[in-house]
């Protein structure tokens, strides 16, 4: 990352628990930077994500439009949006994989900025966001109706937030269960300090705390002032992440097509 990234999110209020929680967050996605971008490979299991995703924010958001790539990890999705038509930022609180984003972005067709790990505020003006894309975010922070409040913040009427959260009717997730529940004991972090890999997935297990059902997801985001809004119906697909579409009521949403639509699409890949 150049000296000319931004950092910044004004810190929350000081909360030792949060505060330990995000930093494990921004912790374990700087160990994995280095290796992050093989996964977006033409042969990585994240690939097919940057095709699901992008499809969605064409069907919802107008080319041209200001997209926000919240938890951008190391670029892949805010690059392929920008080179969809896109005005795209990318933010992150991990620098390591920043620094992997602005090194791939050798056009410098993306904005990336630096969130402090206790952000509270995102740095855009109100209403001036087209969408705000989160893939695998939510799981990991500690309040979700705080982070829905903001996105709605920044928003314009009619705007969208698409998000994936982890599908709890998938079987991963049904074994995910009691291994994060094996994961909090003493043992577990003796295992993990001795095979740094276990210690990772361990890491994840404890820190992947949004673990909740779709309809929790809709009622929190209906708190925040979001409400569902449909895709365009594809070929279904069987995925450990759920794609969930909100706007902030006001214009019609941008929809490429208003039957057979579905508030759920499966997404492949596991982080």
């Amino acid at each position: 990352m150049s000296d000319g990234t931004q950092v910044c999110g004004a810190p929350r209020a000081a909360d030792p628990a949060a505060g330990d929680h995000v930093d494990q967050v921004r912790a374990l996605f700087d160990t994995k930077a280095i290796g992050w971008p093989g996964k977006y490979a033409p042969a990585g299991r994240l690939a097919g994500r940057l095709t699901q995703l992008t499809a969605a924010v064409r069907d919802l958001t107008a080319i041209g439009g200001e997209v926000l790539d919240l938890g951008c990890g190391s670029g892949e999705l805010a690059r392929h949006l920008a080179e969809a038509g896109f005005l795209v930022t990318g933010c992150d609180i991990a620098p390591q994989m920043l620094r992997q984003a602005e090194a791939a972005d050798q056009r410098q067709q993306v904005s990336w900025i630096r969130l402090d790990p206790r952000w509270r505020t995102l740095p855009f003006a109100p209403r001036s966001l087209d969408a705000v894309v989160a893939a695998s975010v939510f799981e990991y922070v500690p309040d979700p109706l705080a982070v829905l409040r903001e996105c709605a913040r920044v928003l314009r009427p009619g705007a969208t937030l698409l998000c994936t959260v982890p599908d709890q009717t998938h079987p991963v997730r049904w074994l995910e269960y009691p291994l994060s529940l094996a994961a909090r004991t003493p043992l577990a972090s003796v295992a993990g300090a001795a095979w740094p890999r276990l210690g990772r997935y361990v890491t994840y297990l404890r820190i992947s705390r949004q673990r909740r059902a779709a309809r929790w997801w809709q009622e929190t985001a209906k708190q925040a002032g979001l409400r569902p809004v449909p895709l365009a119906a594809r070929p279904p697909s069987r995925g450990p992440l759920r794609l969930l579409t909100f706007t902030l009521p006001g214009r019609a949403a941008n929809t490429a097509d208003a039957s057979g639509l579905s508030q759920h699409d499966a997404i492949g890949g596991l982080e």
